[in-house]
């Protein structure tokens, strides 16, 4: 005889939402924790949502505790008859006789509460797998997000005093001060955008966009090098153009100062060979994780960023290039809905995983047609929304591509620029860099003056 299977109910520990409500009539210390921990969607009783409620109005008012102010405010939101009446709200109050557990009593309903959404999300992702009206790729993404964001639930913290958020402020201002840096982000290694911007920030997206041939790869890659090694923190690189291995001997050349020709041929001497394996040690080193797939759609790149910030501390990705990814299915011949629906997945990407996300981007043809080649947002291929997405836009530009003049035709040397063309949270600038094209490198421009100073 098959056993018959028990179908539990939905999580819930109703002791432990009268007695966290208790815990908060009580004591204002526990009262505060309480406010700041939980919220009304938290508590499976909605009377005991409604009396948490009444109390969380209470607190922002500043009003003393008690039954008589408790019920009062209770009945701005119901009758008091329909949650239990006075017996219930008498018996929420009696229900501790002491505060010191209600850490312990917290803990109990966000858990439960943690469980319900768990099974809700559980439930409306066999909703969507069973009616396969989306596409798989779009499924397995929202399916991920949702757990994704119940993940997020469970890590958040309560909520800070100011004396604790004063206390961690001042720490990292006594500990830039000491460093004698004004970089409080994450730092890319170009000395002028660094100071600038304070470094690449969580949340923000930034688009850094050129011609063919400026060398946007080249930045990234100098960047994602910089970043993985000063922070600490994963990089997640996807270049939907070039290999891994590709993309690591242009590192190897960067790194080493090898010409790139060599590594391609393997024609290396003793001082090549030296340089490469310093360089391997150095890179070795670095947590940046290449995703080299050239079709790959924005919920697959969601996905598994989203996988690299749970597994990996993830602290930036860089993409190679915007231009390339795939928003799915559904959109037909319409290029720039499907370029705009990229871009503001991004810019909600980099705000869901709280890290910097770097796009490069392919500038217009209209660039070649103007007297002055250099980049204006309006150069901006296929859509106006990347402009109003990005925290930061910056143009590649050398000069010297357009205007070949001599020696420096042959030279393997290239003044360069980083025009920084928006910036939401601070000035713009032309940054002066210097792209030494043989080893597919960027590095700081330092005038003479400055040289002879230091």
């Amino acid at each position: 005889m098959a056993k018959s299977i028990e179908i539990k109910g939905e999580p819930k520990n109703l002791e432990a939402e009268k007695s966290v409500l208790g815990c908060a009539i009580m004591s204002g210390s526990a009262l505060e924790k309480v406010c700041n921990s939980l919220n009304k969607d938290m508590f499976y009783d909605s009377n005991n949502g409604i009396i948490f409620e009444a109390l969380l109005d209470l607190q922002k008012e500043g009003k003393d505790i008690d039954a008589l102010t408790l019920k009062d405010e209770i009945e701005k939101h119901k009758p008091i008859n329909e949650i239990g009446g006075v017996e219930y709200l008498s018996d929420v109050i009696q229900s501790v006789v002491s505060s010191s557990n209600v850490d312990s009593y917290i803990d109990i309903v966000k858990d439960k509460a943690l469980r319900r959404n768990l099974i809700k999300a559980c439930e409306k992702i066999e909703q969507v797998a069973r009616e396969g009206e989306i596409p798989t790729a779009d499924a397995i993404d929202s399916a991920e997000k949702q757990i994704f964001s119940i993940t997020k639930q469970r890590k958040a913290g309560d909520f800070k005093l100011s004396s604790q958020v004063v206390q961690s402020a001042l720490k990292n201002i006594e500990y830039l001060s000491k460093n004698g840096t004004d970089v409080n982000g994450i730092a890319t290694g170009f000395t002028d955008f660094d100071k600038l911007t304070g470094g690449l920030q969580p949340n923000q997206f930034i688009i850094i966009a050129a011609r063919p041939a400026m060398g946007k790869t080249a930045f990234a890659l100098n960047l994602a090098v910089h970043a993985a090694l000063s922070s600490g923190k994963s990089v997640g690189l996807f270049n939907l153009e070039m290999n891994a291995e590709q993309l690591m001997n242009r590192m190897f050349a960067a790194e080493g100062a090898i010409e790139a020709r060599k590594l391609a041929t393997g024609q290396l001497n003793n001082d090549d060979w030296k340089k490469l394996n310093e360089a391997a040690s150095t890179l070795t080193d670095a947590p940046i994780y290449f995703e080299d797939a050239t079709n790959i759609t924005i919920s697959e790149i969601r996905a598994k960023c989203r996988r690299l910030a749970e597994q990996h501390n993830l602290g930036l990705v860089i993409i190679d290039y915007l231009q390339l990814i795939s928003g799915g299915s559904g959109y037909g011949a319409n290029r720039q809905q499907e370029v705009s629906d990229i871009s503001r997945s991004l810019k909600t990407m980099a705000m869901e995983l709280e890290v910097p996300v770097i796009a490069l981007a392919q500038l217009s043809r209209q660039v070649e047609s103007r007297e002055d080649k250099r980049p204006m947002l309006s150069d901006l291929r296929e859509s106006g929304s990347i402009e109003q997405d990005a925290d930061i836009v910056a143009f590649l530009y050398r000069d010297d591509y357009y205007n070949k003049k001599g020696e420096q035709e042959e030279s393997n040397v290239s003044l360069s620029e980083l025009i920084v063309a928006k910036h939401r949270n601070g000035a713009t600038k032309n940054i002066k860099l210097v792209f030494e094209r043989n080893i597919s490198n960027f590095r700081n421009y330092v005038d003479d003056k400055t040289q002879e100073e230091n």
